[in-house]
């Protein structure tokens, strides 16, 4: 792989000690996605036998959306509950329902794939062209808009959402009056 076929960052990292509706952070990151017009993929769904702790459970969530025949974007997620049990919670109207207590760790990353189908790596010619395009002409229109876009829209705005919906210390999202992606 050259170092011009992805570009991407930092990944960013949650922990969470407590309640949580497990069911509804799936489906709310689901529809984060297809909202954004991404292709969700649940790759990953593996349950250790239980320990005195709990059951161990990790999940690997891909989402892709195909910007332009040139381009990608591609996040992937990984979580990771430990410490689990099924817990009965009463709400304030008098309804129960099951949630999960235990630990949680996730971790999101972001990147920006090109030329995902490998059009350019058939032949060597095609190869060199794709570096030389990649690196002098769409170099700075990577770095500077598709990658923004990518960080801002999707990569910090799903942290910060996550955040709010597990009601952790850190509400609120800087950049969220931000251009939206389309």
């Amino acid at each position: 792989m050259d170092a011009y076929s992805e570009m991407g960052g930092g990944a960013l990292y949650l922990q969470y000690k407590g309640v949580w509706d497990m069911q509804d952070l799936y489906e709310f990151i689901a529809s984060f996605f297809s909202g954004k017009k991404f292709k969700f993929y649940e790759k990953k769904y593996i349950t250790k036998h239980p320990s005195p702790f709990g059951p161990e459970t990790y999940y690997i969530w891909e989402a892709k959306r195909d910007v332009e025949e040139y381009y990608r974007y591609m996040c992937t997620i990984f979580l990771h509950t430990y410490d689990t049990q099924d817990v009965e919670v009463v709400g304030k109207d008098g309804s129960k329902k099951m949630f999960t207590k235990g630990r949680l760790w996730i971790q999101i990353q972001t990147k920006v794939v090109l030329d995902y189908d490998k059009r350019w790596d058939e032949t060597a010619f095609y190869k060199s062209l794709k570096n030389f395009y990649t690196k002098y002409v769409m170099k700075k229109k990577i770095e500077g808009l598709y990658w923004d876009n990518m960080y801002y829209n999707v990569h910090l705005k799903l942290h910060s959402l996550i955040k709010e919906r597990l009601k952790l210390e850190s509400e609120g999202f800087e950049h969220r009056y931000f251009n939206k992606m389309r």
